[in-house]
């Protein structure tokens, strides 16, 4: 007969076993692994709370939430304009250009998946001639869901088609489909209601029943005839976005979690600094009757107060006193800048955004170009490794397995480059190269540096573009009946036809 263990903790809080009988190898097993999990998670316990002060709860001090709920989020982004800067910023820097989505190269002959792309947005602007590919619906959509679903942990699209079905019911290819239109929801109008919990289909783990409000609450914007209800809404009509994901691959990281208690506090600085004004900058006044009259004195308070009111609300700017002494009292208004921009700083840092980017300073072009260069290189990163397999790839696979698009051989989808020089960084580029080359030339530097590697080393040429600037020098520098070659030095001479050329 095997040996079972039962567990009981002991005086320390671990959990300390004992033999039982009538038990089997594999329980065992199972015991001990709770066993030794028990203790090592109560283990971690003791030990953080040593080292943290058992004396003080700094949330519990400072008025923040042990668990922030998604309608936590929701009236955060609401209300607060920090809050809804920290949710918006990647996404909106991210989609100030917008991708083009090909299936080839050959931009003149357009396939049949690319037509079916261009003209996809026509139902969604009702009746339209609009064809240009910048500016498309489909783009603002996805850039909505993408804020959208920073706010909780997730948001989803919903694509509405015309197969004439329920939206509980799953999607199915058909020829000839067509988007009629999409709407976008965030965390707080979403309800995962079931999942799929087969350990053999591939989408184990994933949601299998959305359950969508379609009547926003915290926009107050019920009209009549408005759909009130919750609708039950199958996966195949959903576009699930999730941003920061961790362990799990439908629940983000909503983006203000790591700096919610820094937003807590800028909306208690910002609240309490306008309370501070309206209290303190008005100056109170405190009337005193003269000490020659003794302490028990008989005032007329009601008389008092209704002089008080004409002053502090009417138009008359004098007080009648009789025996009473009208003293000012000293304002106590604080500047809450410093305050809130320390704030600011550290959201900025835990969000890893610059603060002339975050701020949108208008002075943002006095930010130094490695920290512009940073900037560019992480919105392109998010366009390639987040935008494009996460939101603008489920997207279109999606629509070409119903059938909206037709199947391409393959397509992909190319960002602008962020990094290209605008037009004055190059004519500050042009300006500068220019001067040097004429520094270079009046200083008759050649003897020195040849041209070829002033043009490549110095200028930033490659050598193919510095061969084509010689050539041309040479051609131009020749006058009839010469030849212009190169001497020792790497210098352009002159050399008339008919004289012996030296070696």
């Amino acid at each position: 007969m095997m040996a079972k263990k039962t567990f009981n903790r002991d005086n320390s809080g671990r959990f300390a076993s004992k033999q039982e009988t009538n038990g089997d190898a594999p329980q065992l097993a199972v015991n001990q692994m709770v066993e030794m999990v028990s203790n090592a998670l109560l283990t971690r316990q003791l030990w953080l709370q040593k080292q943290l002060d058992p004396r003080r709860d700094i949330d519990d001090e400072c008025g923040f939430p042990k668990v922030i709920s998604r309608e936590d989020y929701r009236i955060l982004y609401d209300r607060e304009p920090v809050a809804r800067r920290v949710v918006e910023i990647l996404p909106q820097e991210s989609w100030m250009v917008q991708p083009t989505v090909t299936e080839t190269a050959d931009v003149d002959n357009p396939t049949e998946f690319e037509k079916a792309w261009d003209t996809l947005d026509n139902d969604l602007r009702g009746v339209s001639w609009y064809q240009d590919e910048e500016g498309s619906p489909i783009w603002e959509h996805l850039k909505r869901v993408d804020i959208l679903s920073g706010i909780g942990s997730y948001g989803v699209l919903l694509l509405g088609v015309n197969d004439g079905k329920k939206l509980h019911e799953p999607l199915e290819h058909r020829q000839g489909m067509k988007l009629t239109f999409l709407r976008s929801f965030d965390q707080s109008l979403t309800d995962v209601t079931v999942l799929e919990k087969d350990v053999t289909n591939p989408r184990f783990g994933q949601p299998v029943t959305y359950s969508l409000k379609f009547n926003d609450e915290n926009l107050e914007t019920t009209t009549a005839g408005q759909d009130l209800t919750e609708h039950a809404v199958h996966w195949t009509r959903v576009i699930h976005i999730a941003d920061n994901l961790q362990s799990s691959e439908i629940f983000g990281t909503p983006r203000m979690q790591t700096p919610f208690n820094n937003l807590s506090t800028i909306r208690k600085v910002s609240a309490g600094s306008g309370e501070m004004y309206w209290k303190g900058a008005f100056p109170g006044l405190s009337m005193e009757t003269h000490p020659q009259m003794g302490g028990d004195v008989d005032v007329d308070t009601n008389a008092v107060k209704d002089k008080m009111e004409q002053f502090m609300n009417g138009l008359q700017r004098y007080l009648l006193t009789k025996g009473m002494h009208v003293n000012s009292l000293a304002t106590q208004v604080v500047d809450p800048t410093p305050q809130i921009n320390i704030q600011i700083d550290l959201v900025c840092i835990q969000i890893a955004v610059p603060k002339r980017v975050f701020i949108g300073s208008e002075r943002g072009e006095l930010a130094s170009s490695q920290d512009t260069k940073a900037w560019n290189g992480r919105l392109q990163n998010r366009q390639i490794n987040y935008i494009t397999p996460r939101i603008i790839v489920p997207f279109v696979d999606r629509l070409i397995a119903i059938g909206v698009l037709p199947e391409p051989e393959g397509y992909s989808a190319t960002w602008p480059d962020l990094t290209s020089l605008t037009e004055d960084e190059k004519a500050t580029i042009a300006n500068k190269r220019t001067e040097a080359m004429a520094k270079y030339i009046q200083g008759s530097v050649e003897a020195i540096l040849p041209p070829m590697d002033f043009l490549v080393r110095e200028l930033g040429y490659t050598e193919d573009q510095a061969e084509v600037i010689l050539d041309k020098v040479m051609a131009d520098f020749k006058e009839p009946g010469e030849r212009t070659d190169e001497d020792g030095l790497g210098r352009v001479v002159k050399i008339t036809e008919g004289e012996d050329d030296e070696p």
